[in-house]
């Protein structure tokens, strides 16, 4: 783990130390242990043997004076790019290109990498073809279904319809007849000496000698069909039309004539008599059951309007079909468009390539890195603090960062990020803290740095050595009196005292003592030469050990 610690204990990095360090690591803890050992048998056997008062030429005097103080969170961790990227591919191909080399700048969206899609893109004809062919099953489908409502093909009369509701009708079966007989028409032969004089709008005259009627008309089609007549003379079909006054029917005898500047006869009268204008059969175009008869027999009906309504569960079922059909196509293809997609790789960050593992001409293997991206336009590292500390930092502090690689060099840090995620590892419990550098020339990621965070300053603060403090919170102090406490030497006496920030050296006091006042103390050298860590002026301290010799237990001493 990369700890936060108080200042003055710098933690380090073994994974990221040279063998050579390694060794000489696990040759100092042997020897440290082994010191360890005998000054804790030392300590033994002193408490055994009782503890003495320390002499005056012990304590170390110094008086309470004033200091900036810096206290300080310190750890150590390696650096981080501020992203990075692994580039692999989901498909195996032949590379076509890979335009680019380590180190080289990428932006994201820039074609690293373009594999053959040969294979790609004849599957995706052949997808695109399949979606074709199942549009128009549907389509037709839809239509069917659509032709379910019989409408009329013309304007004109109902006649002949036979059906009923729940008749079931198919493709072959006449449903009825519309005749549009609004229009009539009457068609004849005339000789060909004719041919430059009639023409297409010229007025003409129709007898219908039924109804003792002579209607005005005018020619509508001048054909080139052929006859000849009895007498061996060659024709050619005029086609006259008359409005229907409304009591003609088709079939009525009927002969026509033209008006010219001479009135032309007919050479051959058709003898069919007048014709509808229109006249067609209703079929459905698909089998189904009438279900509703909009229509009856001798009803008048326009062009396009609903004779009756047929139903098919049948169709019905294949319209579905035929579109479950399509959408699968339409899946399929897009399935394949994707897939053609993985055969482009981009570039999925900013950054510099930091390794590239294929080139062009060799065969790109599915989930095998190509490439690595590192973004560095900064860089991160991330350490843990102690539980006991992390309240004193927040969002937005700065650190400064320094490297044994670069030496001579500080580098500003900003934290921003604070894990709420703690991990707890033998009863304490870190949080890891997010620490980004702007400006990082000389710095590369995977190097090895130094934190050191400022939680509290305190300027022009008294304060006096940090070894001057009891594990109670008290302090030797020259009494102003030269009375002597219980276990202080002479003209000194224990007082409580508050304590503010420290720097690892010197501890500032709020409250307790004043400026000048003349503090004693033991120094760790002055013990023996214990190499065991203490609490200053708690258990095993010299202050404390004087304390004990004189009163003959463990702890004591009273302020005076």
């Amino acid at each position: 783990m990369n700890l936060l610690s108080k200042t003055k204990v710098k933690l380090t990095t073994p994974q990221f130390q040279a063998e050579g360090k390694k060794k000489s690591v696990k040759k100092w803890l042997i020897i440290t242990g082994t010191v360890i050992a005998v000054a804790v048998a030392a300590l033994s056997l002193r408490g055994l043997a009782g503890r003495k008062a320390g002499t005056e030429s012990e304590y170390t005097f110094v008086a309470a004076g004033r200091r900036d103080i810096t206290d300080t969170l310190a750890g150590s961790g390696a650096l981080e790019p501020a992203d990075s990227y692994t580039v692999t591919t989901l498909i195996s191909g032949d590379i076509l290109t890979a335009g680019f080399e380590e180190g080289d700048i990428v932006k994201k969206g820039d074609v690293l990498y373009q594999l053959d899609s040969s294979d790609a893109a004849t599957g995706i004809a052949r997808s695109e073809l399949s979606v074709s062919k199942s549009q128009r099953a549907y389509q037709d489908k839809a239509d069917s279904l659509a032709d379910l409502t019989v409408k009329a093909p013309i304007s004109g009369t109902i006649t002949g319809m036979t059906v009923k509701t729940g008749d079931t009708v198919g493709t072959q079966i006449a449903i009825a007849s519309i005749k549009n007989t609004s229009t009539l028409s009457v068609t004849e032969y005339y000789s060909d000496e004719y041919a430059g004089l009639i023409y297409a709008g010229m007025q003409a005259m129709v007898s219908v000698p039924g109804q003792m009627l002579n209607l005005t008309g005018q020619v509508s089609e001048v054909s080139a069909q052929k006859r000849v007549s009895d007498t061996g003379v060659p024709c050619f079909a005029v086609t006259v039309q008359v409005t229907n006054p409304g009591a003609l029917t088709a079939g009525m005898d009927a002969t026509g004539w033209l008006v010219g500047s001479d009135t032309i006869y007919p050479t051959i009268e058709d003898g069919d008599g007048l014709d509808a204008l229109g006249a067609t059969t209703v079929y459905a175009k698909v089998q189904g059951t009438v279900s509703k008869i909009s229509v009856r027999n001798g009803e008048t009906v326009s062009a396009g309007q609903t004779i009756l309504l047929l139903e098919s569960d049948t169709l019905a079922d294949e319209v579905k079909n035929a579109a479950d059909s399509l959408k699968d196509a339409q899946l399929s293809l897009q399935s394949q468009y994707d897939t053609l997609d993985n055969y482009t790789i981009t570039a999925p960050i900013d950054g510099t390539i930091i390794d590239k593992y294929y080139k062009q001409g060799e065969t790109s293997e599915t989930n095998k890195p190509l490439c690595i991206i590192y973004d560095l336009s900064y860089l991160t590292l991330t350490l843990d603090v102690d539980e006991l500390d992390i309240a004193q930092i927040s969002v937005g502090q700065k650190a400064a960062v320094t490297a044994d690689a670069v030496p001579d060099s500080t580098y500003e840090g900003t934290i921003t990020k604070i894990g709420i995620n703690g991990t707890t590892t033998g009863g304490v419990t870190t949080y890891p803290v997010t620490i980004r550098i702007d400006e990082t020339k000389g710095l590369l990621p995977g190097m090895n740095v130094d934190v050191s965070i400022v939680v509290k300053e305190s300027k022009n603060a008294l304060s006096i050595p940090a070894g001057a403090i009891e594990h109670s919170g008290r302090v030797l102090v020259k009494t102003a009196d030269g009375t002597t406490g219980e276990g202080a030497p002479d003209g000194y006496g224990y007082v409580e005292v508050k304590t503010g920030a420290s720097d690892g050296d010197y501890v500032e006091i709020l409250s307790g003592l004043a400026e000048g006042d003349t503090v004693a103390y033991i120094p760790e050298t002055a013990q023996g030469g214990s190499l065991l860590p203490f609490t200053p002026g708690g258990e095993g301290s010299p202050a404390a050990n004087m304390r004990d010799a004189a009163n003959g237990q463990s702890t004591g001493g009273n302020t005076p």
